[in-house]
């Protein structure tokens, strides 16, 4: 999430996430909370190769905004929803779709779930990750909670995952 963060440290962080073979990939969070409009998102989202937009962008903007969004960003959209969003994911348009398994309670349906709709399951570093083992060879991703007072990146990745 990229909130207050200089545009020149951005500029930094996704030349270096490039060097290491990684994909930057802005995540906008809560966007609702700063009334956001669709080319305020695009511009946010400037210095990276792609964007995330998750369960917050889903419960408060339209299928109408998303495609919206689809036609001025010509990047790759990461959408990423909670497992009850499952009608409020648009039925084309994400370049990647991962549901969040952030909770131990139904974990397995949710994994169902990703499955049915073709999605990276995503782990949560506090309660779901210790399930990675039985994930077999289903892409994921894991989010990291970081702790006070210590600089770590929100979003890790795997493989060919954002």
């Amino acid at each position: 999430d990229y909130r207050k963060v200089s545009d020149p440290v951005q500029q930094e962080v996704a030349q270096e996430a490039r060097r290491q073979g990684l994909i930057p990939v802005v995540w906008v969070q809560s966007p609702q909370y700063r009334s956001m409009s669709i080319p305020e998102l695009v511009h946010e989202a400037r210095h990276g190769d792609g964007i995330q937009v998750d369960d917050h962008f889903f419960a408060n903007y339209s299928l109408a905004d998303f495609y919206r969004l689809r036609h001025l960003y010509t990047k790759p959209i990461f959408c990423s929803i909670q497992p009850f969003q499952a009608g409020l994911r648009p039925p084309s348009g994400c370049n990647q779709l991962d549901v969040q398994c952030y909770t131990n309670q139904g974990f397995q349906q949710c994994v169902k779930l990703a499955d049915r709709l073709g999605a990276v399951v995503s782990l949560s570093e506090k309660n779901t990750l210790r399930h990675q083992p039985t994930l077999g060879s289903r892409r994921f991703n894991t989010f990291l909670w970081p702790e006070m007072n210590v600089p770590r990146p929100g979003r890790l990745s795997r493989g060919d995952q954002p």
